[in-house]
């Protein structure tokens, strides 16, 4: 559902190193106080606004540098708006990439997704950086401005992980908040403060050296520390009065007299002396927090706003400048909220129209979220309007829909439904994404805008798309079948927007079994969707594709889909979004049905990198999957773990209708096997029984409660709901839900054996082996191999064909045949520690420590550092939520396998 978010969405300036001011001096003293706190994984430069955090912090990079060549500086300048972790894991993944090489699904999922969860991001990310060797220091400049207790917990997490490579700065003007700090106590954090930033006798003799050519007496510099008591702003400020006043003694007096108020100095020696043009442009551009010319020009009027800048920057007035092509700027904090005090002042609050001209320069520039963000601050709402009409469409499809609410929740619906694109947009975001109960009366209030042209007929076919989406994202397939076949009459064949109303269409023949039907509209709606250019219809058209042609045995045609599924995502940009992990189960599922364990692992684990920051439903639905796989190689203390993992789906609603049916099959197939009735029983009181499949999700739950039924001893009434639907395939083609049915048949036969008919149940399989050998079925065997593979082996393979005589054979193979884990000295990590996020290192150094091991031992055999053991050693506690070696080493045993051996 998500497709790449253009990068106007992040502002570029946010994630450049800054430039050192010209007037920064260097500090030998400051700059090793910066370089050996970097021996820890955590510095904080903590200390009021104007004190140097930030040019220390660039200074003694530089000087790290001098002993580490190829360190790298990742930076991240930290507004408000970056509490919420979606925009923070944005900015965060973006900061480090730019620096070092980061996996593109990583990258995906902290940019993109909307559902980000940090801790599991962070995860990831400690995974990748652990892989990388170079030196990074990761800078987050002004971070009091956040304010989300998940972001802090999330960040210590981090921390407390941190490879020793790398090393996290954080600049902030008050103490970071418990959770980060708790990491003082376990000596991870080194601290620069006041007393280390502020500068003393010879420094201060140095700056007025090299910024004014001041000789000063060293009792003149000693009074006037004791007046900024070391402040670099507080410094800066008395060069600046410097240049207007004839002698210094005045300057003390007046000094004396403020106390250097930095707002009051400011004005009074600095501010009035500025030529009127740069007041004028100074005052305008506070309104943003970065700007360019571009957007200089927009704020200011008849001002040369290169021949400022230039000004600016060569007297040192506070302001930054960014790395980056267009040349982004900002003002120093204090002197940022002098300047906006100054414009509130000047335009007596009514700061509307520059709003405007801010919105219109960042649409301009294409920085939709600036432009967003000024529009409704200058509350005009037709400028909303255009965003909505420029962008609205492509906001969508972006999956920016908060960004779309907002914009949406400054207009009343007078307004939008006088706009049929405003209607669309509004429409669409809630039939998806809000309560798409409120479509059918925005259309009806919209019913105006449809008159008897062509454009009035190609509105009222957009209006019937979104309705008949609106009534089945509801579960009303009736209404919404017959709103998209009048949306289909309404578009003229050759109109490519036809794709949407194709789509839901094919969706909604789906749901209802008609697969055949289906299958031709989702073909029609992929060809259609590809000249549209809509990247998220084709993946689920060629999904939805590769479903049917499966269910039909078409196994070869089902995977050729699914990786058309990935080709067209990579080569659109688009591999990391919902329709790719479904692909990646879909194709998993064919490996398992063949016994392709290895093959089907691969793609598990690269579904769970897709999917790793996503709602919690993702991650349980994952450990579902592998619960298969161990029922599958008859390893039942791993799938033990796996279940205990899992079953939590069974209580959450369903974000994903179309996989939920497998995570019910397999929790109470592992449950009937078990014998575990009290849990049965618990979910089949809250599951009204399923009578008349006609749907994949139908299928799954049916027998789902089958498995429950016969568990509780219900064998007979089991055994007639099976007979009643397979009854049903008598008026279905032949070839559709053939899977289906070839998986109720074996779960027929098994019932027969738990009846004791033994010989109904032998000639029940030799009336299907044909077919079974034919489409290669194996999974479905073995999943009731305790019922089933009884009757191969009594088969008499001399008397039956000699390509299904092979066919039994390979299955007794496989049978018969108990998967190990991974002999020690191997990189493969055992799927059940896999599944917690264990990396390769992280399991090389758990099986030293169930082999007994201290870490002064384990070192030595990995030529690694005894810190960087203790590092594995913390993730390993936190993976296995252990918080000692002995319940390391159980659950370690319990989930590779070795358990079982004991």
């Amino acid at each position: 559902m998500t497709d790449s978010v253009p990068q106007h969405f992040l502002v570029p300036s946010k994630l450049s190193v800054p430039h050192l001011p010209p007037n920064a001096i260097r500090r030998p003293r400051v700059d090793q106080s910066f370089v050996d706190a970097c021996r820890l994984p955590v510095v904080v430069l903590c200390a009021p606004a104007g004190f140097g955090k930030t040019v220390a912090t660039l200074h003694g990079v530089d000087a790290l540098r001098e002993k580490v060549p190829s360190a790298r500086l990742a930076w991240l300048s930290l507004d408000p708006e970056d509490s919420d972790p979606v925009v923070f894991a944005a900015y965060f993944i973006s900061a480090i990439a730019k620096q070092v090489p980061l996996s593109e699904a990583l990258c995906h999922a902290g940019v993109h997704d909307r559902k980000t969860r940090l801790k599991s991001l962070f995860g990831q990310l400690l995974f990748e950086l652990d892989r990388i060797d170079q030196r990074l220091v990761l800078v987050l400049d002004d971070y009091h401005c956040v304010e989300n207790d998940q972001v802090h917990a999330a960040l210590a997490y981090l921390a407390r992980h941190l490879p020793p490579h790398i090393t996290l700065v954080l600049t902030t003007r008050s103490d970071p908040p418990a959770s980060i700090m708790s990491l003082r106590l376990q000596g991870l954090v080194a601290d620069i403060q006041n007393d280390v930033l502020g500068f003393n006798v010879c420094e201060t003799q140095h700056f007025f050296q090299s910024l004014g050519g001041y000789q000063l007496e060293d009792h003149d510099v000693e009074q006037l520390l004791d007046h900024v008591e070391g402040w670099a702003v507080g410094l800066q400020l008395i060069v600046l009065g410097l240049k207007s006043k004839p002698s210094f003694d005045e300057l003390k007096t007046r000094l004396q007299q403020k106390n250097l108020n930095a707002i009051d100095y400011f004005d009074s020696e600095v501010f009035d002396a500025l030529p009127a043009d740069v007041q004028h442009f100074m005052i305008h551009t506070s309104l943003v927090r970065r700007f360019n010319t571009e957007v200089a020009e927009a704020l200011t009027k008849d001002i040369n706003v290169h021949e400022v800048l230039e000004y600016l920057q060569r007297q040192h007035l506070f302001i930054i400048q960014f790395n980056e092509p267009r040349q982004w700027f900002r003002y120093h904090h204090l002197l940022r909220e002098f300047l906006q005090h100054k414009l509130t002042l000047l335009h007596s609050g009514n700061l509307s129209d520059l709003h405007f001209r801010a919105s219109q320069a960042f649409l301009k520039l294409g920085y939709i979220v600036g432009a967003v963000d000024h529009a409704i601050k200058s509350g005009d709402q037709e400028q909303i309007v255009r965003i909505l009409k420029l962008y609205g469409d492509d906001l969508i499809h972006k999956a920016h829909y908060e960004l779309v609410q907002r914009c949406l929740t400054e207009l009343p619906m007078e307004r939008i439904v006088r706009e049929p694109k405003l209607v669309l947009v509004n429409c669409w975001v809630e039939a998806i994404f809000g309560d798409a109960r409120q479509v059918e009366g925005c259309l009806n209030r919209a019913r105006g805008l449809i008159d008897d042209s062509d454009t009035g007929r190609l509105l009222s076919a957009e209006f019937e798309t979104v309705r008949s989406q609106a009534s089945y994202s509801l579960g009303q397939l009736d209404i919404a079948e017959q709103a998209a076949l009048r949306a289909l009459n309404l578009f003229a064949e050759d109109n490519t927007r036809r794709q949407s109303a194709l789509l839901t269409y094919a969706n909604i023949r789906f749901d209802l079994g008609d697969m055949a039907r289906a299958l031709d509209i989702y073909e029609q709606s992929e060809l259609l969707s590809r000249q549209e250019g809509n990247h998220d219809a084709v993946l689920w058209s060629l999904n939805q594709q590769a479903q049917i042609w499966k269910q039909r045995c078409e196994f070869d045609r089902s995977l050729e889909l699914c990786r058309e599924v990935q080709r067209y995502s990579d080569a659109q940009g688009v591999a990391n979004g919902f329709n790719v992990c479904f692909s990646l189960l879909y194709q998993a599922e064919l490996a398992l049905e063949s016994y392709r364990l290895r093959e089907a692992r691969m793609l598990i684990n690269e579904a769970g990198v897709v999917c790793q920051n996503w709602d919690e439903f993702w991650s349980r639905h994952l450990f579902g999957w592998l619960l298969k796989m161990e029922l599958l190689k008859g390893k039942p203390t791993t799938a033990r773990e796996l279940s205990g993992l899992h079953e939590g789906i069974l209580s959450m609603d369903s974000v994903a209708e179309q996989l939920i049916g497998y995570s019910l099959e397999v929790q109470l197939l592992y449950w009937w096997q078990t014998d575990d009735t009290q849990k049965i029983l618990t979910w089949l009181k809250v599951h009204p029984p399923v009578t008349g499949c006609r749907n994949l999700h139908d299928f799954g739950e049916l027998r789902a409660q089958l498995y429950g039924q016969l568990a509780l001893g219900e064998v007979g009434p089991a055994h007639q709901r099976v007979q009643a639907e397979l009854a049903r395939f008598d008026d279905r083609p032949a070839s559709e839900f053939r899977l289906e049915r070839f998986r109720l048949l074996l779960l027929n036969i098994a019932i027969l054996m738990i009846q004791g008919d033994e010989e109904g149940a032998r000639m029940a399989l030799l009336d299907i082996l044909a077919d079974l050998q034919t489409y290669q079925i194996v999974a479905s065997l073995l999943y009731l191999r305790q019922w089933i593979m009884p009757l191969f082996e009594q088969l008499p393979l001399a008397s039956l064909p000699e390509d299904q005589a092979r066919y039994v054979e390979q299955v007794l193979i496989l049978y018969k045949q108990r998967n190990t884990s991974s002999r020690r000295g191997e990189q493969e990590v055992p799927d059940g520690l896999l599944a917690l996020g264990i990396s390769r290192k992280e399991w090389r150094v758990l099986q030293f420590i169930m082999d007994g091991k201290n870490n002064d031992d384990i070192a030595q055999s990995m030529f690694i550092a005894v810190s960087t053991v203790k590092t594995h050693i913390n993730n390993l506690y936190k993976k296995l939520a252990v918080t000692h070696r002995k319940a390391a080493i159980a659950r370690g045993r319990a989930l590779s396998g070795d358990a079982d051996s004991e």
